[in-house]
């Protein structure tokens, strides 16, 4: 039996240890920090025996192989370095940090202390995605020449939280440069970048916005073209379509449900699912199925944290090419 702790008990972390305690065959999560007295109820139902005020006393516990890191951000470094130097494994939210020099420290002291460290970039996981990487790799539209990904949020986060969550390209795109990468199996050496702020102006204050189109050229010739939007009224919107020389395939929008009504003035659909947690369920309980399954069976985990480098390079040279209005090259 794998024993977890998780550190982080908001809206993500509660649907890690859900799907943990339900889902992942001969793992239980058995610790949590920081315990508040809201929390409890949720614990005791789930079955976690210890709960913790701290995230440093709970890290002391024995009985724990892994950790999973589910707290903001600006926590994660901290929460990862004293997990590693306890010999834990680690799964770990997006991004590591915003700090590039933070998560490479974090990239090469994973792989010194011996332990399996993954990211969490759940899309990866997603059904849809894996029959279109599946697709992809049987050349069912040849090799890729053109990838468009559409991810359009239904309505921006608050602005309390847009303050310090490093802006759209390190906290919203960060998800679709991944998943680029993913795709074409290759690295990006040139990003363009255009955005603008069309609804709450004061995003401006915090060096954001809530539009942007991303271009991204790959060292083998593939170029993937990103549309991101804080506001989409029908819905939460992610359609990707990879273009080659045999052809196209695509994923569509997972609809609230599959009826298609038809009257005088056409036909009609749902809307879409409403938001990750909706959209992503099962991509949610599969990443850590599958992490469970790399701990059990002693492999590489399948996103590791210089997968997280490489995508948090991607957001940094968007970020300078929308403020410098021109191209910008990586190594």
């Amino acid at each position: 039996m794998l024993n977890f702790g998780i550190v982080g008990l908001g809206r993500i972390g509660k649907v890690h240890l859900s799907n943990i305690q339900r889902y992942c065959n001969n793992a239980k999560v058995i610790a949590a920090s920081p315990v508040k007295l809201k929390d409890k109820g949720f614990l005791n139902e789930n079955g976690v025996e210890f709960h913790f005020d701290h995230y440093d006393q709970m890290i002391k516990e024995p009985k724990l192989d892994a950790i999973i890191i589910a707290s903001p951000t600006a926590f994660h470094y901290e929460h990862i370095l004293l997990a590693a130097k306890a010999g834990k494994h680690i799964f770990c939210e997006k991004p590591i940090d915003l700090n590039y020099e933070k998560v490479k420290t974090i990239s090469e002291m994973v792989a010194s202390a011996g332990i399996h460290f993954m990211l969490g970039f759940n899309r990866r996981f997603d059904p849809h995605i894996m029959q279109l990487k599946k697709a992809i790799n049987m050349g069912k539209a040849g090799t890729p020449r053109i990838i468009k990904i559409t991810s359009r949020d239904p309505e921006p986060p608050p602005i309390d939280f847009i303050k310090n969550s490093g802006g759209l390209f390190l906290d919203m795109s960060i998800h679709d440069f991944d998943m680029a990468r993913y795709l074409v199996e290759d690295e990006v050496v040139q990003v363009i970048a255009n955005g603008k702020v069309f609804g709450d102006l004061e995003m401006e204050k915090y060096d954001d916005i809530d539009t942007a189109v991303i271009t991204l050229i790959f060292k083998k010739g593939c170029m993937v073209q990103i549309d991101n939007s804080r506001y989409s009224p029908y819905g939460y919107d992610q359609r990707i379509e990879v273009f080659g020389e045999k052809g196209m395939v695509a994923t569509q929008n997972v609809l609230e449900d599959k009826i298609m009504t038809a009257d005088e003035l056409g036909h009609h659909n749902s809307r879409a699912k409403y938001f990750f947690i909706e959209r992503y369920s099962d991509s949610y309980r599969n990443e850590l199925t599958d992490f469970v399954k790399t701990l059990q069976n002693k492999k590489a985990p399948s996103i590791s944290a210089e997968d997280g480098l490489a995508s948090l390079a991607i957001a940094i040279a968007a970020k300078k090419s929308l403020k410098e209005n021109k191209p910008v090259n990586l190594s």
